[in-house]
């Protein structure tokens, strides 16, 4: 059984430059947050509310993500919960954004297209959804 979590949040994406260094006051006052870097750019993905300054700095914004979170410490070992999880909103055209951590998953959809994703979930024996916590109140 997957069990995912539907956080109240509303999550945005942002790109930068490759060379561009975050401010340091990012990692003090951003609840959850997630960077990734490539040879072509820096990526944040966060919490639209506590965003402000991250916001004014990138050079694109794409807003209006809601996050599933996996409901469980993943290992390493374990094949195909990422795949059950997004073949299905693939087959219905939703599309998602995936962050990896190294405990879980979280995967991300359009506002717009919530509703549907929850629908296309909730039909999968394998999987249940429950409300999460909002990662602003940690």
């Amino acid at each position: 059984m997957i069990s995912l979590l539907i956080l109240p949040d509303e999550f945005s994406l942002y790109q930068f430059d490759r060379d561009h260094r975050p401010s340091a006051t990012w990692f003090d006052t951003l609840p959850w947050y997630t960077i990734s870097k490539t040879t072509a750019e820096v990526s944040v993905v966060c919490p639209t509310n506590a965003a402000a300054s991250v916001a004014a700095e990138a050079n694109k914004t794409e807003s209006g993500w809601r996050c599933f979170q996996v409901d469980a410490q993943m290992d390493f070992g374990l094949v195909g919960i990422l795949a059950s999880i997004v073949d299905p909103l693939r087959d219905n055209k939703i599309p998602v954004f995936v962050v990896s951590t190294y405990d879980t998953d979280y995967i991300l959809v359009k506002q717009d297209t919530l509703e549907k994703a929850m629908g296309v979930l909730n039909k999968e024996k394998e999987i249940v959804i429950k409300p999460g916590e909002s990662v602003l109140s940690e």
